[in-house]
This record gives structure tokens, sequence and C-alpha cells, in this order.
């Protein structure tokens, strides 16, 4: 019996994994922008961050504490001397992650949804000439953004329009755009990833020096013969 529950649960994950999407919903408008995650149907605002009076004074309490803390643990110990590190091996191993990175850059590109894609610019400037010559360059600019966007990616729903206005002086913008993919999509590109990644860091275990203290010279130390640069 625990067996075939074990198995339901395992099927009902690979069906979430499937089906649930994960992502970002972003949008402009004239009182600014606000962020929301998405975790399947449910949006949470991360951007503003809605914060509570008591909690963050009740932060700052503590954070002046610490840095006293801090401060006193400090004085009683003597300064770390600067440590110096060979970065010829850190060089060799970010060139060697960079086509990882590439390629999963370029795969999460592919999977990534447009899920609403909504532009409604109404264009307006002081001179009624000017608002009717940049409407007519507003529509190339949109319709070279969209031509870009279809080919690079899918977009479910789409909603854009450009408007004048010859009355008004100052142009208005609203704009709004959901990204989501499946938890499966994300493991799909970042396991595979992973695995390149770790393969080439433990390529390059040998070759990134630890960083160990820098020797200063003393003073009265002697030089073994050697000149000093300074005249």
């Amino acid at each position: 019996m625990i067996g075939w529950i074990l198995l339901a649960l395992l099927a009902l994950l690979i069906l979430l994994s499937l089906v649930l999407r994960l992502g970002v919903l972003a949008c402009y408008d004239g009182d600014g922008p606000w962020v929301k995650l998405r975790l399947g149907p449910r949006y949470i605002q991360v951007f503003p961050i809605r914060k509570d009076p008591d909690r963050e004074a009740k932060k700052k309490q503590k954070k002046a504490a610490k840095d006293a803390q801090k401060a006193a643990k400090q004085g009683d110990k003597p300064p770390k001397e600067p440590v110096e590190r060979d970065i010829g091996g850190l060089l060799e191993l970010i060139w060697d992650l960079l086509p990882v990175v590439a390629e999963a850059a370029s795969r999460f590109r592919h999977k990534l949804r447009i899920d609403d894609l909504t532009l409604q610019v109404t264009w307006a400037e002081e001179d009624p000439a000017d608002t009717g010559i940049h409407y007519g360059q507003g529509w190339a600019v949109i319709e070279a953004l969209l031509a870009f966007l279809e080919a690079n990616f899918t977009i479910k729903n789409r909603q854009v329009a450009l408007y004048a206005d010859f009355l008004t002086e100052k142009p208005r913008i609203y704009v709004r755009a959901g990204l989501s993919m499946t938890p499966a999509q994300l493991l799909g590109i970042a396991l595979p990833a992973g695995v390149r990644a770790l393969k080439v860091l433990w390529d390059h275990r040998h070759t990134i020096k630890p960083a160990r203290p820098k020797r200063q010279e003393k003073k009265g130390e002697a030089n073994h013969g050697k000149q000093s640069s300074c005249q």
C-alpha cells in the first residue's frame, strides 16, 4: 500500500513539474513599476517591497547592536594582512565556462514563454507636428521590437497599441509582461549545464592557487643587495 502511495506522489510531482509554471510578471504605468513572482496560480509581489514600520525599526536596532559588537571585536584583533591570488588559472576557468553559460542561456531563451505582452503608448508633445512625426517613427520601432521578440520567444497573448494625442504635451506608457516556464524545463536546462560546469571545475581544480598573505617588507629589513628604485 505504501508503495502505491509513493508511486502516486511521484506521478503527481512529475505532472506538476510539467504543468505548473514559474515565472515573473512586471508592469510599468503612471504610478511606477511593480514586479511579482509567479508560483503556479499564485503571484507574490517582490517590488516595491511592502514594509512594516515596526518590523523595520526592530531590524535597525538589531543591525546597530551587531555593528557595535563587530566593531568591539575588531578593535581587539590586529588588522588582517592583505592577500594575493594568482588569477591566471581563474581566467582560464572563466574562459572554459563561457561556452557552458552561452549554451544554457540559448536553451533558456528558447524555453521561456511570454504569456502576456501588453504595450500601450500615447504619444504627445508640445508641437502637434512633432507628435505626428514621432507617432509614425514609433510604429516603426514597435514593429521592429515585435519582430525580434517573435523570432526569439513564444508569445501567447499580445496587445500592442500606439495612439497620438494632439491635445496634451506629455506621452503616457503602459507596459506589462509576464514570462514563465515549467520546472521540468528549468531542470532540463540546469542539470546538463551543472554537470558540464562541475566537469570544468574538476579539470581546473589544480590550476587555481589559494590566496596567501602578501609578504610585506618590514621597516629596517635587509634588501639583500637590491637597490631601491627611489632616488
